[in-house]
């Protein structure tokens, strides 16, 4: 028996926290047979996907109600938006993703990222020459034209330093250009290995919501790591013991056949009892061998540092269930390991 539209929507909303309307508007304007999270339609989406998503797991300075600060994703065929949680969180993202380089020559940020337009509730970001665009929202014009000035401050020395989108809004600086031709270097095997694997961290960022509508996580953190054929995405969770469905129900999660990605469990440590706390890892790769997600599941307590109000109303979001499918259990997900 086939899903009707409204669990269709429903389902989505798990994966990108949309709302329900948004997510069943969406999907009624796909085409038949079209994924309902689409993938990203050229390269360059892919690619400036996975540096977003990793800027988002590396560039953690403030404790945010949502594991990455992201409330939602709205992910196209052409383009992906994120809804942002705070002035504060869009300062922060704003402020390690926009280029920037000082005397050392040392660039920062994603070369050739531009803002492109200024829209009443959101930002659109380009980069320079190529299709790819990303779109910041949730916050009203005036605050995002405050974070954008709020990232000037973040540097040692703000007076020298060379804002690329400010400085040369229509082109490539030399710097850019010369880190861009270093991330396309088809001789540098690292590189290579995380290009290839581009297409699970733009996958992983258009399910980004699964961090917080299906688990209990309440932090969350990342980086690539080195591996033999792969540069693996290491990904660190914090979860908050007993309250809220465990860690599992995102590995649940990305192995559904519909709106998951090409993944298996390859390996697991821990206890499959999570009413005891104990930490879990996954290890999920692809068949093709070029994408592995190093998950590190952690059950801890809220750092001293964070506000008793922020903990609080992170505790009220806590979703009561996880994620309901054929491999929705620990055991059952564990039954995959090894699998061909």
């Amino acid at each position: 028996m086939s899903a009707s539209p409204q669990d269709i929507a429903g389902k989505r909303c798990l994966y990108t926290g949309e709302t329900f309307q948004e997510a069943f508007r969406v999907l009624g304007k796909l085409r038949q047979g079209e994924a309902p999270i689409p993938t990203a339609a050229n390269p360059d989406q892919v690619l400036l996907e996975a540096r977003v998503l990793l800027n988002l797991l590396e560039s953690r300075n403030i404790y945010t109600r949502y594991p990455l600060g992201i409330v939602a994703v709205h992910p196209a065929p052409d383009t992906i938006g994120l809804q942002v949680e705070s002035v504060e969180r869009a300062t922060e993202i704003l402020f390690n993703i926009l280029p920037a380089f000082g005397p050392d020559g040392e660039l920062h940020g994603v070369p050739g990222l531009r803002i492109a337009r200024w829209h009443k509730t959101a930002i659109e970001l380009r980069v320079l020459g190529q299709p790819a665009r990303l779109r910041l929202s949730g916050l009203p014009c005036r605050l995002w034209r405050q974070a954008e000035a709020d990232t000037l401050p973040g540097w040692i020395d703000p007076a020298e330093m060379r804002l690329c989108w400010r400085s040369s809004p229509a082109q490539y600086t030399t710097v850019e250009r010369e880190r861009r031709n270093m991330w396309e270097d088809p001789d540098d095997d690292y590189v290579q290995r995380v290009r290839r694997g581009a297409w699970l961290s733009s996958g992983l960022l258009r399910r980004a919501a699964l961090l917080h509508t299906v688990s209990n996580a309440f932090a969350a953190d990342g980086y690539h790591s080195l591996g033999a054929n792969v540069a693996p995405l290491v990904v660190r969770s914090s979860h908050v013991r007993g309250h809220g469905p465990g860690p599992h129900h995102i590995v649940a999660a990305l192995l559904d056949p519909v709106f998951g990605l090409p993944l298996r469990v390859a390996r697991f440590q821990g206890d499959t009892d999570e009413s005891y706390g104990a930490d879990q890892h996954f290890v999920l790769k692809d068949r093709s061998g070029t994408g592995a997600l190093d998950l590190r599941a952690s059950t801890e307590k809220p750092s001293s540092r964070m506000d008793d109000t922020l903990w609080r109303s992170i505790m009220r979001r806590l979703p009561t269930r996880g994620f309901t499918g054929p491999e929705a259990g620990p055991l059952a997900i564990l039954n995959c390991v090894g699998a061909p």
